[in-house]
């Protein structure tokens, strides 16, 4: 249950001694005994108005909460008006009740129809005004709720297009291919050309792609190839690519490029020890292996890529797997198509 505000202790405790005072001071003024405010303000009948909101008050609560178990706290118009109604109808019952007890045992004599119609009017209103601060509050809370909610959502796309964003530009691939470029053009001008092809065939891929949900495997294995040839100008590189795969499936657009960068990056590739990476295919699965040599402060996880996996579930109930050996390790990707996910 939360904690609103007519659940809280203080409130709870005061507004009963305040809503009291006012029903008493009410019913002085529709009984033309003003003059009484002066003469005898704390006399019993004002602890008996006390008393009883005390009571109307906590009864009302446990209707509301009983209301909620039972309604699922759905504020439909009908639950609304069923609750109103039955918790006023209940509160009147019990303020009648109060009223001739009080009368009969401590005043002596029976109370008049006036006096009780007097009374329960008073605490009916007061009971209706104590539903409607909650059922306002209700509604406040629900509407607070979906906003929150729809901000949440907001922050989350907010997030998922940075994230998209920075993959497909790639600033580290693309501040290092300049660096790169740069020692390429005082070395060796027409080397500096197909780096610089490689570079631009990347990268225009990546950015028409970004409206397309999927793609064929075979058009982004041919990027994966460019990608390959500039790391392999890049400092402290030494990647080779083998693909075995001869089927037409689909893919998530620039999933293997960041694979295949990932498993660079985390692994330890140098002139004289090449990066093997084979690509091989089963009837539902692409694999994509290489021998493990990973680096010390970074290993390849399913952290890596966890935007490459968040976007396959939506496309398929398959999970991508990493696979490890002591030597090898393999990165199970399953084949794409119009009813994957069925």
């Amino acid at each position: 249950m939360k904690k609103l505000f007519i659940h809280q202790p203080l409130f709870r405790l005061l507004s009963p001694i305040i809503s009291g005072v006012i029903i008493y001071l009410l019913v002085l003024l529709l009984n033309n005994n003003v003059e009484q405010i002066q003469e005898q303000f704390f006399n019993e009948e004002l602890y008996f108005c006390i008393a009883l909101s005390y009571l109307i008050q906590e009864f009302s609560r446990g209707l509301l909460l009983l209301f909620k178990r039972t309604l699922f706290n759905k504020l439909s118009r009908f639950n609304i008006f069923l609750q109103v109604v039955i918790s006023m109808a209940l509160c009147l019952v019990i303020s009648t009740i109060a009223i001739n007890l009080y009368f009969k045992y401590l005043l002596n004599f029976s109370a008049s129809i006036e006096e009780i119609y007097v009374f329960d009017s008073i605490f009916c209103g007061v009971t209706f005004i104590y539903i409607v601060l909650y059922l306002s509050h209700q509604y406040l809370f629900k509407i607070n709720s979906e906003k929150l909610l729809q901000e949440g959502f907001i922050k989350k796309n907010i997030e998922h297009d940075f994230k998209r964003f920075k993959r497909e530009i790639n600033p580290n691939l693309l501040f290092e291919s300049l660096e790169s470029l740069l020692i390429l053009i005082k070395k060796d001008k027409d080397k500096s050309d197909d780096f610089i092809d490689h570079l631009a065939t990347i990268y225009r891929y990546i950015l028409s792609g970004q409206e397309k949900e999927l793609i064929s495997f075979k058009e982004e294995i041919n990027v994966v190839k460019e990608l390959v040839e500039l790391f392999n100008y890049l400092a402290f590189r030494n990647v080779s690519f083998n693909n075995n795969c001869t089927s037409t499936f689909l893919i998530v657009p620039g999933s293997l490029l960041f694979i295949i960068e990932q498993i660079v990056r985390t692994s330890i590739v140098t002139s004289e020890s090449m990066l093997q990476i084979n690509l091989n295919e089963t009837d539902e699965f692409l694999d994509i292996s290489y021998h493990k040599n990973d680096k010390i402060t970074t290993q390849f996880n399913l952290e890596k890529i966890k935007e490459i996996v968040r976007s396959y579930n939506v496309y398929s109930s398959t999970k991508i797997k990493v696979v490890e050996t002591e030597r090898s390790r393999k990165i199970i990707i399953p084949k794409l198509n119009i009813i994957s996910k069925l």
